[in-house]
Protein backbone atom coordinates (compact mmCIF):
# COMPACT_ATOMS: atom_id res chain seq x y z
CA UNK A 1 0.00 0.00 0.00
CA UNK A 2 1.17 3.49 -0.77
CA UNK A 3 2.49 5.59 2.13
CA UNK A 4 -0.47 7.98 1.96
CA UNK A 5 -2.88 5.08 2.54
CA UNK A 6 -0.87 3.85 5.51
CA UNK A 7 -0.91 7.25 7.21
CA UNK A 8 -4.06 7.26 9.28
CA UNK A 9 -4.67 10.98 8.96
CA UNK A 10 -4.05 11.38 5.22
CA UNK A 11 -6.41 11.39 2.26
CA UNK A 12 -5.31 9.93 -1.04
CA UNK A 13 -6.14 9.78 -4.73
CA UNK A 14 -4.89 8.22 -7.99
CA UNK A 15 -1.15 8.43 -7.12
CA UNK A 16 -1.64 5.30 -4.97
CA UNK A 17 -2.12 3.43 -8.26
CA UNK A 18 1.30 4.59 -9.49
CA UNK A 19 2.83 3.30 -6.25
CA UNK A 20 1.05 -0.03 -6.85
CA UNK A 21 2.46 -0.07 -10.40
CA UNK A 22 5.96 0.29 -8.93
CA UNK A 23 5.27 -2.60 -6.54
CA UNK A 24 3.98 -4.73 -9.42
CA UNK A 25 7.02 -4.11 -11.63
CA UNK A 26 9.33 -4.74 -8.69
CA UNK A 27 7.56 -7.99 -7.78
CA UNK A 28 7.60 -9.22 -11.37
CA UNK A 29 11.40 -8.88 -11.41
CA UNK A 30 12.33 -9.89 -7.84
CA UNK A 31 9.48 -12.37 -7.13
CA UNK A 32 8.90 -10.56 -3.84
CA UNK A 33 7.42 -7.30 -2.64
CA UNK A 34 9.67 -4.23 -2.37
CA UNK A 35 9.74 -4.01 1.42
CA UNK A 36 10.01 -7.66 2.43
CA UNK A 37 12.72 -10.22 1.69
CA UNK A 38 11.92 -13.54 0.05
CA UNK A 39 9.97 -15.78 2.49
CA UNK A 40 10.53 -13.28 5.30
CA UNK A 41 7.79 -13.13 7.94
CA UNK A 42 7.21 -9.49 8.82
CA UNK A 43 4.43 -8.23 11.06
CA UNK A 44 2.03 -5.54 9.87
CA UNK A 45 3.62 -2.73 11.89
CA UNK A 46 7.13 -3.45 10.61
CA UNK A 47 5.91 -3.67 7.00
CA UNK A 48 4.13 -0.35 7.46
CA UNK A 49 7.29 1.23 8.92
CA UNK A 50 9.40 -0.05 6.03
CA UNK A 51 6.94 1.23 3.47
CA UNK A 52 6.85 4.66 5.10
CA UNK A 53 10.57 5.00 5.85
CA UNK A 54 12.87 2.58 4.00
CA UNK A 55 14.17 3.01 0.50
CA UNK A 56 13.69 0.12 -1.90
CA UNK A 57 16.71 -2.16 -2.52
CA UNK A 58 17.56 -3.71 -5.88
CA UNK A 59 19.50 -6.85 -5.01
CA UNK A 60 18.03 -9.12 -7.70
CA UNK A 61 20.19 -9.36 -10.85
CA UNK A 62 17.12 -8.86 -13.07
CA UNK A 63 16.97 -5.12 -12.34
CA UNK A 64 18.55 -3.15 -15.16
CA UNK A 65 18.99 0.63 -14.87
CA UNK A 66 15.67 1.46 -16.56
CA UNK A 67 13.78 -0.88 -14.24
CA UNK A 68 15.50 0.46 -11.13
CA UNK A 69 14.75 4.00 -12.26
CA UNK A 70 11.05 3.46 -12.91
CA UNK A 71 10.61 1.53 -9.66
CA UNK A 72 12.32 4.30 -7.67
CA UNK A 73 10.12 6.88 -9.37
CA UNK A 74 6.85 4.95 -8.85
CA UNK A 75 7.79 4.05 -5.26
CA UNK A 76 8.58 7.62 -4.21
CA UNK A 77 7.31 8.24 -0.68
CA UNK A 78 6.03 11.75 -1.44
CA UNK A 79 3.16 11.98 -3.92
CA UNK A 80 4.63 15.11 -5.52
CA UNK A 81 7.83 13.15 -6.34
CA UNK A 82 6.06 10.05 -7.72
CA UNK A 83 6.10 9.32 -11.45
CA UNK A 84 2.65 9.97 -12.89
CA UNK A 85 1.76 12.61 -10.29
CA UNK A 86 4.51 15.22 -10.46
CA UNK A 87 2.69 17.57 -12.83
CA UNK A 88 -0.07 17.64 -15.46
CA UNK A 89 2.27 16.40 -18.24
CA UNK A 90 3.87 13.58 -16.22
CA UNK A 91 3.16 10.56 -18.44
CA UNK A 92 4.79 7.31 -17.24
CA UNK A 93 4.43 5.85 -20.76
CA UNK A 94 7.24 8.18 -21.86
CA UNK A 95 9.73 6.58 -19.45
CA UNK A 96 12.50 4.60 -21.19
CA UNK A 97 11.34 1.45 -19.33
CA UNK A 98 8.37 1.35 -21.75
CA UNK A 99 10.35 2.13 -24.93
CA UNK A 100 9.46 -1.22 -26.54
CA UNK A 101 5.70 -0.71 -26.18
CA UNK A 102 3.68 0.96 -28.91
CA UNK A 103 0.90 2.35 -26.72
CA UNK A 104 -1.24 3.51 -29.66
CA UNK A 105 -1.38 -0.05 -31.05
CA UNK A 106 -1.91 -1.44 -27.58
CA UNK A 107 -4.81 0.92 -26.82
CA UNK A 108 -6.37 0.16 -30.21
CA UNK A 109 -6.30 -3.56 -29.42
CA UNK A 110 -3.86 -4.31 -32.24
CA UNK A 111 -1.17 -5.84 -30.04
CA UNK A 112 -1.38 -9.41 -28.81
CA UNK A 113 -0.34 -9.91 -25.20
CA UNK A 114 2.86 -11.91 -24.74
CA UNK A 115 1.21 -13.93 -21.97
CA UNK A 116 -2.43 -14.78 -21.25
CA UNK A 117 -2.96 -16.21 -17.76
CA UNK A 118 -4.95 -19.39 -17.31
CA UNK A 119 -7.82 -18.52 -14.93
CA UNK A 120 -7.80 -22.01 -13.43
CA UNK A 121 -4.17 -21.75 -12.26
CA UNK A 122 -2.95 -20.05 -9.08
CA UNK A 123 0.00 -17.83 -9.99
CA UNK A 124 0.20 -16.14 -6.60
CA UNK A 125 1.45 -18.64 -4.04
CA UNK A 126 1.30 -16.41 -0.97
CA UNK A 127 -1.60 -14.27 0.16
CA UNK A 128 0.35 -12.92 3.13
CA UNK A 129 0.44 -9.49 1.50
CA UNK A 130 -3.35 -9.29 1.64
CA UNK A 131 -3.58 -10.64 5.17
CA UNK A 132 -0.96 -8.17 6.41
CA UNK A 133 -3.32 -5.26 5.93
CA UNK A 134 -6.61 -6.93 6.86
CA UNK A 135 -7.97 -7.16 10.39
CA UNK A 136 -10.60 -9.81 9.56
CA UNK A 137 -9.77 -13.38 10.62
CA UNK A 138 -11.42 -16.77 11.08
CA UNK A 139 -14.19 -16.65 8.50
CA UNK A 140 -15.43 -20.07 7.42
CA UNK A 141 -17.60 -20.84 4.40
CA UNK A 142 -19.84 -23.82 3.88
CA UNK A 143 -20.82 -25.50 0.58
CA UNK A 144 -23.73 -23.08 0.08
CA UNK A 145 -21.32 -20.11 0.29
CA UNK A 146 -18.87 -21.75 -2.11
CA UNK A 147 -21.64 -22.39 -4.64
CA UNK A 148 -22.79 -18.76 -4.32
CA UNK A 149 -19.29 -17.30 -4.79
CA UNK A 150 -18.61 -19.46 -7.86
CA UNK A 151 -21.19 -17.32 -9.68
CA UNK A 152 -18.77 -14.39 -9.42
CA UNK A 153 -15.87 -16.02 -11.23
CA UNK A 154 -14.89 -13.77 -14.13
CA UNK A 155 -12.08 -15.95 -15.41
CA UNK A 156 -9.70 -13.02 -14.96
CA UNK A 157 -8.70 -14.13 -11.47
CA UNK A 158 -8.20 -17.76 -10.56
CA UNK A 159 -10.82 -19.44 -8.37
CA UNK A 160 -8.25 -20.47 -5.72
CA UNK A 161 -7.01 -16.86 -5.48
CA UNK A 162 -10.59 -15.60 -5.18
CA UNK A 163 -11.19 -18.10 -2.37
CA UNK A 164 -8.13 -16.76 -0.54
CA UNK A 165 -9.40 -13.18 -0.89
CA UNK A 166 -12.77 -14.26 0.50
CA UNK A 167 -11.29 -16.38 3.30
CA UNK A 168 -9.01 -13.59 4.54
CA UNK A 169 -12.04 -11.29 4.79
CA UNK A 170 -10.56 -8.77 2.38
CA UNK A 171 -13.50 -9.10 -0.03
CA UNK A 172 -15.99 -8.05 2.66
CA UNK A 173 -13.65 -5.36 3.94
CA UNK A 174 -13.24 -3.76 0.50
CA UNK A 175 -16.91 -4.05 -0.37
CA UNK A 176 -18.14 -2.40 2.81
CA UNK A 177 -20.42 0.44 1.56
CA UNK A 178 -19.52 2.51 4.63
CA UNK A 179 -15.79 2.45 3.85
CA UNK A 180 -14.36 5.82 2.81
CA UNK A 181 -12.36 5.64 -0.40
CA UNK A 182 -10.08 8.37 -1.67
CA UNK A 183 -9.89 12.02 -0.83
CA UNK A 184 -13.46 12.78 -1.93
CA UNK A 185 -14.70 11.24 1.31
CA UNK A 186 -17.43 9.37 -0.55
CA UNK A 187 -18.13 5.77 0.20
CA UNK A 188 -17.85 3.28 -2.59
CA UNK A 189 -17.80 -0.31 -3.59
CA UNK A 190 -14.74 -2.07 -4.93
CA UNK A 191 -15.66 -5.26 -6.74
CA UNK A 192 -12.72 -7.59 -6.47
CA UNK A 193 -14.18 -10.70 -8.06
Amino acid sequence: MAPEILKDDASYSYPVDWFAMGCTIYEMIAARTPFRDQKEKVNKDELKRRTLEDEVKFEHPGFDEATKDICRMFLAKKVEDRLGSRNANDDPRKHHFFKSINFRRLEAGLTDPPFVPDPSVVYAKDVADIADFSEVRGIEFDDKDTKFFKKFSTGAISIPWQNEVIETGLFDELNDPNRVIGESGKSGVCLLL
